[in-house]
């Protein structure tokens, strides 16, 4: 299904009003929320943020921090610019494009973002240069074709430059001619006589980008929301189906072909994981198989769906010490650019990563043409060269920029405060201790944080409000490896220790 979205005229910060917006329509594929959302979730759209009135400040007894207790693995935060995004970013002119390309991926300058989720092109319908799907590098059975695919190449490119290395690749769709339907639109399935053929296409994909454009590969899923039956490119799995293909096809054929590349399932539609546990039943698949994944799209029958409709505990993947990834979300209806929206995401951030263990998060859209829609991170307009943003870009940085891959969640207390959530990270190699605590009250918070299993002798803070955007603070005074943390009201703060 596609949503009508106009590209407005955008300032920086600034929402799309109609009377701003241009008259030329783009259509922007849009994901499975259009089929299950309630007709009256774009009805209820908070358009602004509340007005915060600060309280007395709160004293609570305050967060124990112990480095010596190590979590689970940060792999990284990420969006794709996926149906040519990329090609909109690469569009913009200078220095706007710059200014967003360092936003995005550059740690210092931006927020360094670390994931950059690509298409593997397959040739479906609707390949228009803003909004379409990319080609396939193989048409047809042995014509392979490295041209199409520009735009995505040209963003890992900028991406790399900026401090970004982790390139995660999905296949929407096998090529027409591997399917049942033999069409890449309106799901249909992988011809059983077409296992090994998609499993060479998805082993060349790797092995060509990195022999024709340099590119490493990091991660690979064969399938997009594959219990989901969408009009654009798709295909249908069942944990069954897809527990043979890797078995049979896919597993053996990296091994034999040497690719590296970290095999990803199962990317369905909503936060469960049934189907992956019926593929990790498979001992090869067990044994193959690095990362798993979901997509957390809810209902969006209001603006802010219950959390607890988008999380939940991966029980047996994180037994089998398989690393959790969420690969995509994001929310229908008017776009929400507030403190009040930034706070929602920043909140589901933290339950993904606290609670149920998530390693790497993806938002959907990075920067993209549908600024008036809640799937983007940024709003492009490509007439006049301006941009919007949203707080849900910084609130999601605050966790990006600082928790780089290879650093580890470590114990805390989670609720150090009335209203506040709470998480730390460790980064030996840089020797630093990342805190990140969201407010979501009206009351100014504040309670102490006691270190263990790691020393400190200073503390920088930045911060996100609904007045602020990564706000350099004043150094925070650590004292016998202890801090007073400040969390003012509505925003999300980060404090790193070295």
């Amino acid at each position: 299904m596609h949503l009508l979205a106009r590209a407005g005229v955008f300032q920086p910060g600034a929402p799309c009003s109609d009377s701003a917006c241009l008259e030329e329509t783009f259509i922007m594929p849009v994901t499975r929320r259009e089929f299950v959302r309630h007709a009256a979730a774009t009805a209820a759209v908070a358009a602004s943020a509340p007005r915060l009135l600060a309280q007395s400040v709160n004293v609570a007894s305050g967060a124990l921090v112990d480095a010596s207790m190590q979590h689970q693995v940060m792999d990284g935060f990420g969006f794709s610019e996926a149906f040519h995004q990329a090609r909109n970013l690469q569009d913009m002119p200078e220095p706007a494009r710059t200014q967003l390309l360092d936003l995005l991926y550059d740690q210092k300058k931006g927020l360094g973002f670390s994931i950059l989720r690509n298409i593997i092109g397959d040739g479906g319908a609707g390949q228009k240069s803003r909004n379409g799907s990319s080609g396939t590098i193989e048409p047809a059975p042995g014509e392979w074709n490295w041209k199409g695919d520009e735009d995505q190449i040209w963003l890992m490119g900028e991406a790399k430059k900026r401090g970004c290395g982790r390139f995660f690749s999905t296949a929407w769709s096998p090529p027409a001619w591997m399917k049942t339907t033999h069409e890449v639109n309106r799901g249909g399935q992988l011809a059983l006589d077409k296992y090994q053929a998609f499993a060479d296409y998805l082993a060349e994909y790797v092995l060509g980008y990195k022999k024709h454009f340099g590119i490493d590969i990091y991660a690979l899923s064969p399938a997009n929301e594959p219990d989901f039956l969408a009009p654009w490119p798709s295909c249908i799995w069942s944990g069954e189906q897809m527990a043979v293909f890797l078995r049979t096809a896919l597993i053996p054929t990296f091994q034999k072909k040497g690719v590296t590349a970290q095999i990803v399932v199962n990317e369905d539609a909503r936060w469960m994981d049934l189907a992956i546990n019926t593929i990790l039943a498979d001992p090869v698949c067990e044994k193959g198989v690095s990362i798993v994944a979901a997509h957390a799209y809810a209902d969006d029958v209001t603006p802010y769906v219950p959390l607890a409709e988008r999380t939940g505990v991966f029980h047996q993947a994180l037994k089998d010490g398989k690393r959790v990834w969420q690969t995509e979300v994001s929310a229908d209806g008017k776009n929400i650019t507030n403190i009040t929206d930034g706070i929602y995401w920043a909140r589901l951030v933290h339950r993904h990563l606290v609670e149920d263990q998530v390693s790497g998060w993806l938002w959907w859209w990075g920067a993209s043409l549908a600024g008036n829609y809640r799937g983007s991170l940024i709003g492009l307009d490509l007439k006049t060269g301006t941009y919007q943003l949203t707080k849900r870009l910084y609130t999601i940085g605050q966790y990006a920029r600082f928790i780089r891959p290879g650093a580890h969640r470590i114990e805390a207390t989670h609720t150090p405060a009335t209203d506040v959530d709470f998480s730390a990270y460790r980064d030996e190699a840089s020797g630093k201790t990342i805190l990140v605590a969201i407010n979501k009250g009206y009351a100014e918070q504040a309670f102490p944080v006691q270190l263990s299993g790691a020393t400190a002798t200073r503390c920088q803070a930045v911060r996100t409000s609904a007045s602020e955007n990564h706000a350099s603070l004043p150094p925070v005074e650590v004292k016998n490896n202890r801090i007073v943390a400040v969390a003012a009201p509505k925003s999300v703060t980060t404090w790193v220790l070295a």
